[in-house]
């Protein structure tokens, strides 16, 4: 597959949004674009092949640690990472809600797609695509940008009638891959919710064992000490004199 640089990729990217009323954009990569009175950080990267032995076809973006990701972590903005697939001029989406949580997880993590599913997509068509553990990816032409802005938590929502294309449109992925090892911060809004009132009442531990069950079955290699850390520097937020 082909790349373009980092540079021309954005360029392509402005230059598609550029019609749209009110649009406005920062420097930088990732980076803030606003729509309206819509805002959503940007991340833009070439996809290439993940190289899989029993699967050809997978094609993925890789995450490298940045410090630029912690303002991310901490704005109640929509996160949106975009794949790009030079060849088919198309764009592959991970979903936002779930992205966040695996930023600086480990030094590289990757993001999976699927060729095939790139050069079929039609222009004005999203195309739904699954990774093994049945979270959905959207693959778009380009030219296309403008609605996927539009329709961003309606492409996400589960419908009825999709079970046909989980069984024909899942994208292999080596598991160990997609569960990181280590979860560096507590951005779920509605867990925060959860935990909020116990660490109001000085209830860290309470705190803790609420977390380990919500993400239960994930982040295997974290102990008592780790959840700890991560709650408490909640808590020290709503307590800072504590």
């Amino acid at each position: 597959m082909r790349k373009i640089l980092a540079k021309e990729l954005k360029i392509k990217f402005i230059e598609t949004l550029s019609d749209l009323v009110n649009f406005n954009y920062e420097d930088g990569n990732p980076f803030l674009i606003k729509i309206g009175t819509k805002r959503f950080f940007i991340f833009l990267k070439n996809l290439s092949p993940a190289y899989l032995k029993n699967s050809p076809d997978v094609t993925r973006v890789q995450l490298p640690y940045s410090d630029h990701f912690s303002k991310i972590f901490k704005a109640d903005i929509p996160f949106i990472i975009l794949g790009y697939d030079v060849d088919n001029d198309t764009l592959v989406c991970w979903n936002p809600k779930h992205v966040k949580q695996r930023l600086n997880a480990k030094s590289n993590v990757s993001l999976y797609s699927r060729e095939s599913l790139q050069t079929k997509v039609k222009p004005n068509e999203f195309k739904s695509g699954y990774l093994s553990n049945g979270e959905k990816i959207i693959i778009f032409k380009r030219v296309s940008l403008t609605s996927f802005f539009d329709n961003i938590p309606a492409l996400f929502k589960e419908v009825k009638g999709e079970n046909e294309d989980k069984k024909t449109n899942i994208v292999s992925e080596p598991l160990t891959e997609y569960i990181t090892d280590r979860l560096l911060d507590i951005t779920d809004k509605s867990l925060i919710l959860e935990i909020k009132p116990l660490l109001k009442k000085n209830k860290v531990l309470e705190a803790v064992e609420v977390c380990t069950q919500f993400y239960k079955g994930k982040y295997k290699s974290m102990t008592f000490k780790d959840w700890f850390k991560l709650v408490n520097k909640h808590y020290q937020k709503i307590n800072p004199q504590a």
